[in-house]
């Protein structure tokens, strides 16, 4: 059950603290990170071992290891197997209320190989929904609110945020549009909450809902699609949060810039190029399921210039989808050569105005375009693709197209490489 004044203490705490400068935050999270160490090694098995030792000296974790390891990792006693278990009955029956010793348990999307569970306690669950709420609340708390929240699956950890004057629903994308869009109509949201590809959906029915602040999660949000979001619903930003089984990551300021969430999470960057880098994470507000310099699969852009806002958190240009989708063509002179997923995405910009299209790179390494273009279009990216192909020395792979598809009880990623790397 929730604690509704720790929500509202999470709330004020987060909503209230400011940092002056860099200086100042580095500071909270050095202090913040050892007592989470502290804790971590008395009550977890695997990291017990490490007691006393600095933070660089603990092992990166991924999904992979972290479900390999979960029983002895955890500090709840919850075993791998009945949690799996409650997680998939969870999905099967669509009723995501049940727990495990007091334990939410979820399961992530399964964008990667490994589909990974998250263990939640009812005091993280408090602090998550306390910690959501002051980011994503336009005015106070105590304001009425309507959020309507489009997810593949509901949790009990979602439910959280629901009060007296805070009226969250649950929407399941499993559910066709047509019974979707009536229940929101008659709910007449003023938070929209959902995945790039839904939001598309209700952009026919934007004049009908009218909600105050549209929020973007789960997939990538490709700059036309957010322009075409923002035209329907009226608005100049489209709000993001950047959520997963690891931890509330990145949220969106009133400009509409993603800024890192570092005071709950330390960010470690294993930086690609000069601006691109791969998250190595560690939060110093998970207990039950401890996240220790955690390595995800995700590439974010860093933002050079301030934000107008003036927050020391790290600003993003954006995040650019999973490191496995970074494209592999072979070289001209041998070797491979790598095509980040923004470099794929202009190829399509370049090549005209397109709504819909998806480009995947087969295990081959063939390339498949799916939208619903002529010929001229197709012309325009062949001519594209032999630019970049010269520009970076690659030989240009077999093209075939096809039309737009796409299936909506998955995640949709307009750029997706399937090729073993």
């Amino acid at each position: 059950m929730s604690n509704k004044l720790n929500i509202l203490m999470t709330y004020l705490k987060y909503k209230n603290k400011h940092f002056k400068d860099r200086d100042a935050l580095e500071s909270y999270q050095k202090k913040q990170i050892g007592k989470q160490l502290d804790f971590v090694t008395s009550h977890s098995k695997f990291y017990e071992s490490y007691k006393g030792r600095p933070l660089s000296d603990y092992p990166l974790m991924d999904k992979k290891q972290m479900m390999a390891n979960f029983d002895e990792l955890n500090t709840v006693g919850t075993n791998r197997e009945e949690a799996m278990k409650l997680a998939i009955d969870s999905e099967r029956s669509r009723d995501f209320s049940e727990k495990l010793n007091h334990i939410t348990v979820g399961l992530s999307s399964g964008t990667s190989d490994t589909r990974g569970i998250f263990l939640v306690s009812d005091k993280e669950k408090d602090m998550w929904a306390g910690y959501i709420l002051s980011k994503v609340l336009y005015g106070s708390i105590l304001d009425k609110y309507e959020v309507a929240f489009f997810m593949r699956a509901n949790s009990n950890l979602y439910e959280s945020v629901s009060s007296s004057n805070i009226h969250f629903v649950f929407y399941d994308i499993y559910q066709s549009v047509e019974d979707n869009i009536r229940k929101l109509i008659d709910q007449k949201p003023d938070i929209v909450v959902g995945q790039p590809s839904i939001l598309l959906d209700l952009c026919r029915y934007a004049k009908d809902i009218r909600p105050k602040k549209v929020i973007s999660i789960a997939e990538v949000l490709e700059d036309r699609d957010r322009e075409v979001i923002c035209k329907a619903f009226g608005t100049d930003v489209i709000h993001q949060v950047y959520q997963c089984t690891e931890g509330c990551l990145a949220t969106t300021c009133e400009y509409g810039t993603i800024h890192l969430n570092e005071d709950i999470v330390y960010v470690e960057k294993e930086y690609l190029d000069d601006k691109r880098f791969i998250p190595v994470i560690t939060d110093f507000t998970r207990t039950s399921q401890p996240i220790i310099r955690y390595r995800l699969n995700d590439i974010l852009v860093e933002r050079k210039e301030p934000c107008p806002c003036g927050s020391c958190f790290t600003a993003l240009e954006r995040i650019e989808g999973r490191e496995d989708d970074v494209f592999v063509f072979d070289g001209r002179n041998d070797g491979k050569v790598t095509v980040f997923p923004d470099f794929m995405r202009r190829l399509v910009l370049f090549s005209g105005d397109v709504s819909d299209y998806r480009i995947v790179q087969t295990e081959q390494g063939d390339l498949e375009v799916y939208w619903n273009e002529d010929d001229a279009m197709k012309d325009k990216f062949m001519t594209e693709l032999k630019k970049m192909a010269e520009d970076r020395e690659f030989i240009i792979p077999r093209v075939s197209f096809h039309g737009y598809s796409f299936d909506r009880s998955k995640k949709l990623k307009r750029v997706e490489s399937r090729r073993k790397r």
